[in-house]
């Protein structure tokens, strides 16, 4: 059996990232126990395939993953890993409720706004809830195989304070396990951010017909677009107190050259015909930056396209 570090790990929403993240813990020596759905079947018989293409194309087979059909079967846990869409919130209570007691803490690799209040509200504002980003390139490629195309890094906060000490020390199971991580004493800054990448390039991929991230950023009216929803999100960023700086906006269009024909992770489920991410990415910052009496006309306008099509 693995030696415990940070105590017993439930998983839910074992995607590309999730499982990317679980499984990468798992191998670190973290107890980690994962709920699959309609990956199930194909994991139990030939186990989870993980390729490391941004290192050194180094092929995983792990056989030792503790996986699961129902979250019953997992039990109470110290740590909830949720990595779910955020599409699925209104379910989340009723798939998590049998991991958690009393002392059960989360953290939450979703996509969006408003994930950690949506904790907080089924558990309570007590609990420790840490939200966790992952600017990184993550595709799970067949049922039991994850791809990680950018090495990236997980940035680590709580919603209105710092990290706390045993927040910090998930923070160091992951750094142990060869996650690269990052601490911010502002989540909502690090939020607001990661909207800066995904507002225009998750959107554009979409509402622009299916298209990777390199034609919009070759096509001269897409990157226009893209760069005035990065502005869009800055000032509503300034709205609520948050600098985010000319440079940081310039940068997005810089790391997004390297990944070439790269499908963002809302364009691949669009694709699947499964739910999109709409109001978690799109909708929460549109109402907050209205809520501040700013007008927003390209997330607008972006937001009720999505609407219509995803």
């Amino acid at each position: 059996m693995m030696p415990q570090n940070i105590g017993k790990i439930g998983l839910v929403g074992a995607g590309a990232v999730g499982s990317y993240y679980g499984l990468m813990l798992s191998q670190g020596g973290e107890d980690v126990h994962f709920k699959l759905r309609s990956n199930y079947d194909a994991v139990k018989k030939d186990g989870f395939n993980l390729i490391h293409r941004s290192m050194d194309n180094r092929n995983e087979l792990i056989n030792t993953a503790q996986i699961y059909k129902d979250t019953k079967d997992i039990g109470p846990c110290d740590w909830v890993i949720i990595a779910t869409k955020a599409t699925a919130n209104h379910e989340l209570c009723t798939l998590i409720e049998p991991l958690v007691n009393h002392s059960t803490s989360f953290l939450t690799l979703q996509n969006g706004m408003g994930n950690v209040e949506n904790i907080e509200n089924m558990f309570g504002r007590e609990r420790l809830i840490v939200g966790g980003l992952c600017f990184t390139c993550i595709n799970r490629t067949t049922p039991n195989t994850i791809e990680s195309l950018l090495l990236g890094y997980v940035q680590f906060g709580q919603l209105g304070e710092k990290l706390s000490c045993k927040a910090i020390e998930l923070v160091d199971a992951f750094n142990k396990c060869g996650v690269t991580t990052r601490k911010t004493d502002s989540l909502e800054e690090a939020l607001w951010r990661k909207l800066c990448w995904n507002v225009p390039f998750n959107g554009l991929s979409i509402s622009g017909g299916g298209i990777t991230t390199d034609q919009i950023l070759c096509n001269s009216a897409l990157r226009n677009r893209a760069a005035l929803l990065m502005r869009e999100i800055q000032q509503a960023a300034h709205a609520y107190g948050i600098m985010i700086e000319d440079e940081f906006l310039d940068k997005q269009f810089s790391l997004t050259e390297p990944m070439g024909k790269y499908k963002p992770s809302s364009l691949i489920d669009y694709l699947d015909q499964k739910p999109v991410e709409v109001e978690a990415i799109w909708g929460e910052p549109l109402r907050k930056g209205e809520l501040k009496g700013l007008n927003m006309p390209e997330l607008k306008m972006l937001y009720e396209q999505l609407l219509e099509i995803a």
